[in-house]
């Protein structure tokens, strides 16, 4: 974690209130779609020696040709968790900024990509990403830096285009960002992608510090995306398979609830120390307006504690659909409604809306208990259910609101249990 000065942390923050709209992230099979958006937006630019704009995709800089260019800009998330019942059987209600994300990326000689972004959410002061990505055409391009490790399909897609506020519990299993090297790229006129990366290897659902310590990991994904889509639509099916492999040292990870509740947590004297293994199949199907997410997970790494050395397995699955109201095209990125909500003049359009269904699964390995967890306090599963009500308003602007509904799992009858979350999540988020 990178601490900021008080008054850097100000002026970021302001940044992030005046900066607009975040473009889509680089995420594995739809890489190319940032650099041809950067450009489409030079070219609507005023036409000089040094092209400037700004309005609401933020404030660009661009030279005549385009080649180079600079965006400053961002978005905020506001969140309400409004609990009937917590793990502990209480009524509360928690508000907050979950992300304060102001973002600076460009491109160099329409080869050199590059981002910075750092979060004021929650609180804290976290560069969630800094990288460099050389685009050696559209069959390959080299980032180095940090960003999200190419595995979860739910954790690739980009934050702001999420269709709950919280991702899945199954996603506490995968990796989210990290410190690396990673080649990518597309093959066959775009239908296949990959992705192979060598990490400094971090926990199960945590993000990477700016630090080394030792642990290393090597990540592979390939997504294939046999059909084309009609009317140059993307493609609609995608099925894939991503893998890790590496020795972490270190804390192992805590599990939460949708409600960023702990329901899992390895003992004090429990460590990481071994090999550390991930296989996730994963597929998604988005046509028309209807759009579907399912994957699995399988995480297995090596544990000590005292006298105690085992590998543990925990694995998990989700799986979302949702579908446009309004008849709009479900998208994986980038949703922009085809009539954005606007009220007077002779016009009277109400945005998208969309309704969302997810169920996902985890299961901790019963082996983890006792050595290395207390099944006192611990449970070795959860499971969630959730369904979700969405107003995408345009580009800059969505109200997103789920219930969500999560049961544990004890590991013997006697063990006392934790109590059902039910929960209503709000999210207001704005790119402004």
């Amino acid at each position: 974690m990178i601490a900021f000065p008080h008054r850097f942390h100000r002026i970021a923050i302001a940044i992030a209130f005046l900066a607009i709209s975040f473009p889509t992230r680089l995420g594995g099979q739809h890489r190319g779609a940032y650099l041809a958006g950067l450009n489409d937006a030079a070219g609507a630019s005023t036409e000089s020696q040094s092209r400037h704009k700004l309005d609401w995709n933020g404030l660009q800089f661009a030279n005549q040709s385009g080649s180079n260019e600079l965006r400053i800009h961002g978005y905020f998330q506001a969140d309400g968790r409004f609990f009937g019942t917590n793990l502990k059987d209480r009524s509360k209600a928690v508000l907050l900024f979950r992300r304060v994300r102001p973002l600076v990326e460009g491109v160099l000689a329409n080869r050199l990509e590059f981002r910075f972004m750092p979060d004021f959410g929650e609180g804290k002061s976290v560069v969630q990403e800094v990288f460099v990505n050389y685009l050696f055409g559209s069959a390959a391009s080299l980032e180095i830096g940090k960003f999200k490790t190419p595995i979860g399909l739910e954790v690739l897609r980009a934050d702001r285009d999420n269709t709950f506020v919280e991702r899945s519990t199954a996603s506490d299993l995968f990796p989210v960002r990290d410190l690396g090297a990673q080649l990518a790229g597309s093959l066959q006129d775009g239908a296949l992608h990959y992705a192979l990366g060598f990490f400094s290897g971090t926990e199960d659902g945590s993000n990477a510090k700016f630090e080394w310590t030792g642990s290393k990991e090597g990540v592979a994904r390939i997504f294939y995306e046999p059909f084309t889509g009609k009317h140059d639509a993307p493609r609609p099916l995608g099925i894939g398979i991503a893998a890790s492999s590496g020795f972490n040292h270190g804390v192992p990870p805590k599990f939460s609830t949708i409600g960023q509740e702990t329901f899992f947590r390895y003992s004090s004297s429990t460590l990481v120390d071994g090999q550390h293994r991930r296989w996730a199949p994963q597929a998604s199907y988005f046509s028309g307006p209807l759009g579907l997410m399912a994957e699995y997970i399988l995480s297995g790494e090596t544990l000590s504690a005292k006298d105690n050395r085992r590998y543990i397995a925990n694995r998990g699955w989700d799986i979302a659909a949702s579908i446009m109201l309004s008849g709009d095209r479900n998208k994986f990125e980038g949703f922009k409604p085809a009539h954005p909500f606007a009220l007077g003049e002779g016009r009277r359009h109400w945005g998208a809306w969309e309704l969302a269904l997810r169920h996902s699964d985890v299961v901790i390995d019963q082996l983890a208990f006792p050595n290395f967890a207390d099944p006192g306090s611990s449970a070795k599963g959860a499971r969630e259910s959730a369904v979700g009500l969405n107003w995408l308003l345009n580009s800059h602007a969505k109200w997103v609101c789920n219930y969500e509904y999560t049961t544990f799992q004890k590991v013997r009858n006697t063990n006392p249990s934790l109590h059902t979350e039910r929960v209503v999540m709000a999210e207001l988020q704005l790119s402004l």
